[in-house]
C-alpha cells in the first residue's frame, strides 16, 4: 500500500520541511500543486529538495500546458528528474482554476494527449520530428524515465489516459462505484492502442482528516474538498446519484472559484455526500475501514491531501494510527 501527500505552499521552508516530515513517516511520495499567482514554482522546489530528501517520490499535481509549451515542459520535467536522481513523477491536468482566474481557455483532452507524446518522446531519449528537423532533448533526465501522470475526472480524458498516460490521479473520489467507472473507461482507452490496462497505475485522491471525533473530523475536510468537488462537476452531475443531484448543484451554484481555495463555498453547502466522496475523514478506525474497503477492489496507492492549516497534524496522524494498519 502506497500513501503520497499532496501540498501547495507559499513559503520554501515549509515545503522542505514538509518533504523531509513525509520521508521520515514513510510516505512514498509528496506532489505539489502549482498556480503562478497563488503558490511556489513546483519544478524549482523539486530541484532543490535534492538537500532535504533522498528516497521519496517528488512530483507534480499537477502542472499544465495551458501556460507551457510540451517542449518547455519535457525541460522542466527532465531537469527535476536529473535533480533529484530519477524520484520526480509528472502529474498534469487541464488547468482548471488558474487558467480561469485569468482568462484562459483548459486544455483540450486531445492537445493533453497530443502534448504527453511529445513530452514522452523527448524525456524517452528520442527526437521530436519538426518542421525543420529532428530536435531531441540535449542532455541527460537521469537513469529513469519520469512517468506521466493526467489528473482527468471526465470520461474522455480517462480514455486518453489510458491510451498515453502511465497513472491517473484519480480526483472523482472514494466511491467504490465511481472508481469502477474509472478502472473501466481507462481500459477501454488502454485496449484501444494494445497497452495492458493492468500496467496503468491508478491512483485514488481526495481529502483526509483524523481525529478521535469522527463528526470534528468530517466538518473539518468539508472547506478543503470543495475545489475538488467543484472541478468534478463542471461540466455534469452524470456521476451523482440522482437523489443527491439538487444538493450538489446548490452547492456548485454558491461556490467561488475567485475566492482562496479553502473559502469558496460556504460550508453548509457541502453535502454529507460531497463529504463521503471526497474525503476519507474520521476516526482513525473509521479511515482504515475506508481503506480497506478501496483494497477490496485493488487501489493500492493513494493520493492524500491534508487541510492546510492542519497539513502537519493530520500527515502525522494518519502515518501513525492508519498506515501500520493496513498493509
Amino acid at each position: 500500500m502506497d500513501f503520497n501527500l499532496h501540498a501547495s505552499t507559499t513559503s520554501a521552508e515549509t515545503y522542505f520541511r514538509r518533504v523531509q516530515l513525509a520521508e521520515d513517516l514513510g510516505y512514498r511520495g509528496l506532489y505539489i500543486g502549482e498556480g503562478q499567482l497563488d503558490i511556489l514554482n513546483p519544478f524549482q522546489l523539486i530541484a532543490a529538495a535534492r538537500f532535504v530528501s533522498s528516497d521519496i517520490q517528488l512530483g507534480t499535481a499537477t502542472t499544465n500546458i495551458v501556460f507551457r509549451d510540451p517542449t518547455l515542459l519535457a525541460g522542466e520535467a527532465g531537469t527535476a528528474n536529473q535533480m533529484i536522481g530519477g524520484r520526480f513523477v509528472l502529474g498534469i491536468a487541464t488547468g482548471d482554476s488558474a487558467a480561469y482566474q485569468l482568462g484562459r481557455s483548459i486544455t483540450k483532452i486531445a492537445e493533453m494527449e497530443e502534448a504527453t507524446k511529445t513530452i514522452r518522446t523527448l524525456l524517452s531519449g528520442e527526437s521530436l520530428e519538426t518542421p525543420v528537423g529532428p530536435v531531441p532533448l540535449r542532455f541527460p533526465v537521469g537513469d529513469t524515465v519520469p512517468p506521466i501522470y493526467f489528473a482527468v475526472e471526465g470520461p474522455k480524458g480517462q480514455r486518453a489516459a489510458g491510451r498515453v498516460a502511465d497513472g491517473v490521479i484519480m480526483g472523482n473520489g472514494f466511491d467504490l462505484e465511481v472508481i469502477e467507472a474509472v478502472r473501466s473507461r481507462v481500459a477501454e482507452g488502454a485496449e484501444e492502442v494494445g497497452r495492458d490496462p493492468a500496467s496503468i497505475d491508478l491512483m485514488a485522491a481526495g481529502i483526509i482528516y483524523v481525529s478521535d471525533d469522527g463528526e470534528d473530523a468530517r466538518t473539518r475536510a468539508r472547506r478543503r474538498l470543495a475545489n475538488r468537488a467543484h472541478h468534478n462537476f463542471r461540466l455534469t452531475l452524470d456521476s451523482v446519484p440522482e437523489e443527491e443531484r439538487p444538493g450538489v448543484q446548490r452547492f456548485m451554484d454558491n461556490f467561488d472559484i475567485s475566492r482562496p481555495l479553502e473559502d469558496r463555498v460556504p460550508a453548509e453547502f457541502v453535502s454529507d455526500y460531497l463529504v463521503q466522496r471526497f474525503s476519507i475523514a474520521g476516526t482513525p478506525a473509521e479511515c482504515i475501514e475506508r481503506v480497506k474497503q478501496l483494497a477490496s477492489i485493488g487501489i493500492s496507492n493513494f493520493l492524500l491531501t491534508p487541510p492546510e492549516y492542519a497539513w502537519e497534524e493530520v500527515t502525522r496522524r494518519w502515518a501513525e494510527d492508519v498506515m501500520p494498519h493496513v498493509g
